[in-house]
């Protein structure tokens, strides 16, 4: 918890009525600038003239990085510098770490772990606020992690989403059990380029086959799963 000095910056550097006079005497304030929670407000606070704010970013802990990459407040390339910083650091970073780094970051984190396909991070990033169905979609066609991919297609958010249940069901590095579990939940254009793919299990052909037979006949509606 902060102490209570700390509190009273917080609280001055989060009102609306900060003016810039005070912002530059909390930026020549050594005392100040000596807490982290202070020098992290300022990074973040839209008027911080920007060259200050930028020289701030390296200063700060990972999870005050991952705050402001989160942080609408912060100009757009205080956040993109705080994604960079922290990206610089993920690999030094404890899987518990990174984990949070990617269910609490903003826009710029998510673009960059969803390609890691880490059941782990790929987790966190479905809880992720900022998550949008494209990010999903992404993971469930570029991972190759039969844990990340029953991760996606479980999920109780977002295994309700057609998008997201055709793109782990057309992924190669699907376990076709999986696969085969979700060709009645995807959509009929996808369940047909599914049937002409020729390289996959005929196991899996198969069964995309009579179940595009099925749904054709009975009028071709989406079956979800009970």
């Amino acid at each position: 918890m902060p102490e209570p000095r700390e509190r009273d910056h917080l609280r001055r550097l989060e009102s609306a009525d900060l003016s810039s006079e005070e912002i530059r005497a909390f930026l020549g304030d050594p005392e100040a600038r000596r807490l982290h929670v202070v020098r992290r407000a300022l990074a973040a606070h839209p008027r911080t003239p920007r060259t200050e704010a930028l020289a701030l970013i390296p200063t700060l802990y990972w999870r005050d990085l991952a705050w402001i990459s989160s942080d609408a407040r912060a100009h757009p390339e205080v956040r993109r510098a705080a994604d960079t910083e922290l990206l610089r650091r993920l690999p030094g970073l404890a899987i518990a770490e990174k984990v949070e780094v990617a269910r609490s970051g903003g826009r710029g984190m998510i673009a960059a772990l969803r390609r890691s396909g880490e059941p782990a991070l790929v987790r966190a990033l479905l809880r992720n606020r900022f998550t949008v169905e494209g990010d999903v979609v992404f993971m469930g066609l570029a991972a190759r992690e039969p844990e990340t991919l029953e991760a996606i297609a479980a999920d109780a958010l977002w295994s309700c989403r057609a998008a997201v249940r055709a793109a782990v069901a057309r992924n190669r590095w699907t376990p076709v059990a999986l696969a085969i579990r979700l060709l009645p939940a995807i959509p009929l254009a996808d369940l047909r380029e599914i049937c002409v793919e020729r390289w996959r299990a005929a196991e899996l052909l198969e069964m995309a086959r009579a179940t595009l037979a099925y749904r054709t006949e009975t009028g071709g509606g989406i079956i979800l799963p009970a």
